[in-house]
């Protein structure tokens, strides 16, 4: 008795996730595509593909996902710094230097 139930359950759950993922196929191919993109994906990228989820956030992920971002953009403006100083550098490596007699 108890394995037939277990067993129904366990059915029932399956159509649901199976008739889920077949409703939602272009997002599940849109988050594979940030996967493949990123190799590692964190919940920020999983909202900006999927949307917000269906019921509230706690206070504390809503803090937490804001530092993601403020840490993505310091990182951005990092790299963005870091790329300017090795153009600059660049450009003085290839102007000769000017000798005077």
């Amino acid at each position: 008795m108890i394995d037939v139930e277990v067993k129904n359950i366990i059915h029932r759950q399956y159509e649901e996730c199976k008739k889920l993922l077949t409703e939602r196929k272009a997002d599940v191919e849109n988050l594979a595509e940030r996967l493949l993109e990123k190799e590692t994906i964190s919940l920020p990228d999983i909202v900006e593909v999927l949307g917000q989820r269906p019921f509230p956030q706690k206070p504390s992920l809503l803090e937490y996902l804001e530092e993601l971002k403020e840490r993505a953009a310091e990182d951005q403006i990092a790299e963005e710094e870091d790329a300017a100083a090795k153009k600059i550098e660049d450009v003085e490596a290839a102007v000769p230097e000017h000798e005077e007699p």
